[in-house]
């Protein structure tokens, strides 16, 4: 097996995404048929599988096959907490993001980022929108502070929508 054969197929589908996902799809197929543990393979197929084809558990067995390659590997951590994501598997995710902080040399604002997103989906508001504070912090350019600011305005948004259906809620009863 030769690896130069199987990273050209790789980066010929990492080239081609998410424009070409025929051809995406091919060189995925080649390069795993080659060498079916090749990570980024793994984790582009499962990200192609999960954003652009919405399947869900193939994508998760692909980013699962991955992460049980190399458990502290940061890109199939990644697809692997995109998946339980998407499945709306909150609490599998914040239980994996422990073991990401524990065990995964990723990013702290890509953590922080996860962080402040799931506890959106989990209508956490409030919790999210400190989160993002601390992104803020983090932030190197004027461009993603505006862009993380624009988030907690939602945010802001969404809580004062989801204070007035509480309180609505009261009245009724």
């Amino acid at each position: 097996m030769s690896t130069s054969l199987v990273t050209s197929y790789y980066l010929k589908a990492y080239d081609a995404y998410p424009f070409d996902l025929a051809e995406v799809e091919e060189n995925l197929d080649y390069a795993l048929a080659y060498d079916p543990e090749h990570q980024a393979s793994l984790c582009l197929k499962s990200r192609y599988y999960l954003y652009d084809l919405n399947w869900i558990g193939q994508a998760r067995e692909l980013a699962e096959r991955a992460v049980a390659l190399d458990p502290q590997n940061p890109c199939a951590a990644a697809a692997l907490l995109n998946c339980m994501i998407e499945a709306r598997a909150l609490n599998e995710a914040l239980r994996f993001l422990d073991y990401i902080n524990r065990k995964v040399p990723m990013p702290e604002m890509q953590k922080i980022a996860y962080m402040a997103y799931i506890m959106d989906l989990k209508m956490e508001f409030k919790l999210a929108i400190n989160y993002y504070k601390r992104l803020i912090l983090l932030s190197k350019s004027p461009e993603q502070k505006d862009r993380i600011e624009q988030f907690i305005d939602m945010l802001k948004q969404k809580r004062k929508l989801q204070a007035k259906q509480t309180a609505k809620s009261k009245v009724k009863r």
